[in-house]
């Protein structure tokens, strides 16, 4: 080993610069300064070479007993201005090069502890050695005059690998890899197109620093011979190896793989078809291996083995029972016959890949790979829905080149035998020939069927959904109110309302922000909500007209406890309804919004769907207040505005969801000044809120209030 053979940097050289910083320094803090070399020496596991150093190193250094580390991208920087650090213990780390574990550069590392004294400068010596284990690969000259291609595909046990091919020019390079088992696997193609392999082949308790090299060569190598051999040498524990692959030259009597059907890219199957899909199997030299395999989850569930050995095989009721027959395959028998009907018929619609492998008592290897792909007898049919309460979500596909004439989506009730068609939009992807379409106008709670047919095909698959259901908010269009004392409360009366206000801590002060508005609405009674002030001894506070879905609980201090929530489990989609706004400038303010003073009011409506367990506590003297990034909020609206109405104005606001859970509880508030939680706003400021309802049926938004929503994404 050669330690120490190339100095990178002493730092020590630029003391007098150091000094003059050193002067500087904050009291309790010291220099860094790096000493770096590098052994760059492999150790050879067949023969030696040496690689070349990265010529920039990073260091990483950082607190012994743990905290933020220092970054140093580039080690050359400390020349000129060496790091200033607290005193004490730091582990240093210098490193060039990549983190992948299969790559064509090296990697180096290097490590040590250094203490820090202060008002010094402390020097680290870092030696920096090869962190990788260092593979090349080397053919004999006369190789290719037999092959016109070789590859030899090296990976660590994570299956990141480096291939050395003659096709892509990599051959001669060096790969590094970051393992602890190494395998490599060799493919060559002679000048006849005849494909050999040999291998995995694995090499254990691989370390960092060693270099194997793999030498292929042709055993008694005579020009224009009819057969040779390959002999592969590899040594992992200093002893060496041998492999041998029989090599034959002449094209006759070469293994085959054939079929009674079109061996193409894709082999279309037609869904249930029976027709005989057979794979024969021919070796003049007999059969030695015959393997049927895939790596397709599909085919795992449907009883295939990821790989079976039919060879010798005591037991073949696996593929039997899958669907695959094959007759007992004896070691030299020269024929076999593998039959796939059974396990195609009974396949769902997809690409299931199949490969078989043949291998002869000559080493002689040939494989195929069979990608069958089960096809709808019919151009197109429906794939899947996804029901909401008055709607649903449909995806089809054809199976045709291009859209096949005369498509349409057809539904009815299940309990229905007429179909009708729907001739709403439809979204396609033509290349992939899927397609959605949303079906509107539904009623909650029924059971539904649609397909897809076209101008050849009446008679396709079937897809049944039911829609959930919907759910009311009571007393929504605020046409139910009920006086208890001096104040006023949306609903019937107190055992069934769900709506409540500010009236039960406000009127014993003579003040009901908060009334029932008989006159001025859209239709029977309007909620009519005035922000005001109220005077308790000698304090007086904002209080701001507001309504919402909870209950009142207590004055608390300065403010109020409110229990906000009504529980609640459906989803709809928007809140519409009439407002009417009559603002007035801010004249009370508190912090942290003193600085709204002098600017016009805006009132607020809000909705959120959550996931509560319980109703939330909000106390408005303490602050505590429901935040619209909180992760309990599935879906919600928030509208304010701070324009004077002269007329109800209708609206509709979509509720954004953020994700497919199922709410548990309900929240809608209005307030005539929406900073009133702060005792921020102007008196006098007036909401009017009427005929409130919840939207179900998507056909009921635009386009863009569908997009608002998100429920394509969910």
């Amino acid at each position: 080993m050669k330690k120490g053979i190339q100095t990178l940097l002493v730092l020590m050289a630029i003391a007098s610069a150091a000094c003059s910083q050193r002067e500087q320094l904050p009291e309790g803090t010291g220099l860094l300064a790096v000493s770096l070399s590098s052994d760059i020496e492999a150790i050879p596991m067949v023969k030696s070479a040496a690689g070349a150093p990265a010529s920039t190193f990073s260091l990483e250094v950082t607190p012994a007993e743990g905290g933020q580390s220092v970054l140093v991208e580039d080690y050359r920087t400390l020349s000129a201005e060496p790091l200033k650090l607290v005193a004490g213990k730091y582990n240093v780390r210098a490193f060039s090069g990549t983190t992948a574990t299969a790559a064509w550069v090296p990697t180096y590392e290097g490590t040590t502890e250094v203490s820090v004294k202060p008002d010094r400068v402390n020097t680290a010596q870092i030696t920096a050695s090869l962190a990788t284990t260092m593979v090349t690969v080397e053919f004999a000259p006369e190789t290719a005059d037999f092959f016109s291609e070789y590859k030899v595909t090296v990976a660590n046990e994570t299956s990141d690998a480096c291939v050395f091919n003659t096709a892509t020019g990599t051959i001669k390079d060096t790969a590094y890899f970051r393992a602890t088992t190494l395998d490599w696997e060799l493919r060559m193609v002679n000048t006849l197109g005849e494909t050999f392999r040999l291998g995995p082949v694995y090499i254990h308790d691989v370390k960092p620093r060693e270099h194997y090299h793999l030498r292929f060569s042709l055993e008694d190598y005579v020009e224009n011979a009819s057969a040779a051999v390959v002999k592969i040498r590899v040594d992992d524990s200093l002893v060496e190896k041998e492999y041998q692959m029989y090599l034959d030259f002449n094209n006759e009597n070469q293994p085959s793989l054939t079929a009674n059907f079109d061996l193409t890219a894709e082999i279309p199957v037609p869904k249930g078809s029976t027709d005989s899909k057979l794979v024969y199997a021919g070796a003049a030299y007999g059969i030695k291996s015959l393997v049927v395999s895939h790596n397709n989850a599909d085919l795992l569930a449907a009883g295939v083995p990821q790989a079976k050995e039919i060879v010798d095989a005591t037991d073949l009721s696996v593929l039997t029972e899958a669907g695959i027959a094959v007759t007992p395959v004896s070691y030299g028998l020269q024929a076999a016959t593998l039959d796939f009907t059974t396990l195609l018929s009974k396949l769902p619609l997809g690409t299931y890949p199949l490969t078989v492998t043949l291998i002869d008592t000559k080493d002689h290897y040939v494989q195929i790979p069979f990608n069958f792909h089960i096809v709808s007898p019919v151009d197109a049919e429906a794939v899947s829905a996804k029901p909401w309460a008055r709607f649903a979500i449909l995806r089809g596909k054809w199976y045709t080149d291009g859209r096949p004439a005369g498509m349409k989506v057809q539904y009815r009730k299940a309990s229905d035998t007429a179909w009708t068609d729907y001739d709403g939009a439809i979204t396609a992807d033509e290349a992939a020939g899927t397609f959605t379409t949303e079906l509107y106008g539904l009623e909650a709670f029924t059971a539904y069927v649609f397909r897809v047919i076209s101008d050849k095909d009446r008679q396709t698959r079937e897809v049944s959904f039911t829609t959930v259901g919907t759910q009311d908010i009571p007393n929504l269009n605020f046409d139910d109110w009920y006086k208890d004392g001096n104040a006023w409360y949306p609903g019937k009366n107190a055992s069934s309302r769900i709506w409540d206000t500010a009236n039960g801590g406000t009127a014993s002060f003579g003040c009901v922000p908060t009334t029932p508005e008989s006159s001025d609405v859209i239709s029977g009674k309007a909620a009519r909500l005035e922000s005001t002030t109220v005077t308790v001894v000698v304090i007086t506070k904002f209080a701001a007209g507001n309504i919402y879905v909870g209950d009142f609980v207590k004055v608390s201090g300065v403010g109020a406890e409110l229990d906000w929530g009504y529980p609640y489990s459906a989803r709809p989609l928007a809140l519409h309804g009439y407002y009417k706004y009559m603002p007035k400038t801010i004249d009370n303010a508190e912090d942290p919004f003193k600085g709204k003073k002098g600017e016009m009011d805006n009132c607020s409506i809000k909705m959120y769907l959550l996931d509560w367990s319980a109703k939330f506590r909000i106390n408005t003297s303490k602050q505590i207040f429901l935040q619209d990034d909180d992760p309990s909020i599935i879906a919600m609206c928030d509208f304010t505005s701070n324009v004077t109405n002269s007329d109800y104005v209708e609206f509709t606001l979509p509720l954004q969801y953020r994700d497919n859970r199922t709410p548990a509880y309900v929240v809608v508030v209005g307030a005539a000044s929406r900073l009133g939680d702060y005792f921020t706003g102007g008196k006098g400021s007036t909401l009017l809120l009427d005929e409130f309802s919840l939207i179900f049926d998507a056909g009921e938004l635009t386009e863009a209030q569908r997009e608002e929503t998100g429920y394509r994404k969910l």
